[in-house]
């Protein structure tokens, strides 16, 4: 069971940018959910050595240069390993972090659940309450971060990559799963089912209206109105 500890809470407001990322922080590389990527990149390493070594020892025992066999196996190593590195280095590079009490620490919150994400110039911010995409940045290029409402304001440039890529599109899904997460523990309305609400409660007194309107409408049947033509 986890002991209370009371630690100094660092208050993060939004759009506030820090240039170093706050000692009660951790980075998503470095939380518990993360760990399975560290694990994945040592056993692909190990079996990068391993298959390098057997094709080394395949070729050299069928009386090829023993120089060109040990040749084989450093690229076939290189090659997985560098392929291995990129991989967990997509991962590595995600620009967010979170508190302890965070569902992404892997453990009972105790307390506020707070999370930052880094922009381009290496300052990190709080995102505030909503949900976030990026948009193309046309001054500099690249990508800017903005909340995903309804006139999208920009919270910093967020990448130079010059198209969205499956990397990008990774981060943007892991930091908007956080945002929800974080929403949860802190008992935070989602901004998304409030607006599904408040558009049902306007649609329905939108009809609502229209039907009373309508009932005060006489209503005249086509000879009625023959009748009183004819008058």
């Amino acid at each position: 069971m986890r002991e209370v500890q009371v630690e100094p809470r660092c208050n993060h407001s939004m759009g506030e940018s820090m240039d170093q990322l706050p000692v009660d922080m951790v980075r998503f590389i470095d939380t518990p959910v993360a760990q399975p990527f560290h694990k994945g990149r040592n056993v692909a390493w190990i079996g990068s050595i391993i298959v390098g070594g057997l094709i080394g020892a395949i070729l050299n025992a069928v009386a090829v240069n023993t120089l060109v066999a040990v040749a084989v196996m450093l690229s076939i190593i290189a090659l997985n390993g560098t392929v291995v590195w990129l991989r967990f280095r997509s991962h590595a590079s995600t620009p967010l972090a979170v508190n302890m009490h965070h569902p992404f620490m892997d453990d009972e919150p105790l307390g506020e659940a707070m999370l930052l994400v880094q922009l381009s110039n290496g300052t990190w911010i709080d995102p505030g309450v909503h949900r976030l995409r990026i948009i193309p940045d046309d001054l500099i290029g690249g990508f800017s971060l903005a909340q995903d409402t309804i006139d999208f304001p920009v919270l910093g440039h967020f990448s130079s990559t010059k198209e969205r890529t499956p990397e990008l599109a990774r981060h943007m899904a892991l930091i908007n799963q956080a945002i929800a997460l974080r929403d949860a523990v802190n008992d935070v309305p989602d901004p998304i089912d409030e607006a599904r609400d408040r558009e049902a409660i306007e649609t329905g007194l939108l009809e609502r209206s229209w039907l009373e309107e309508e009932g005060e409408l006489d209503v005249e049947s086509p000879l009625v109105s023959f009748f009183r033509t004819k008058e």
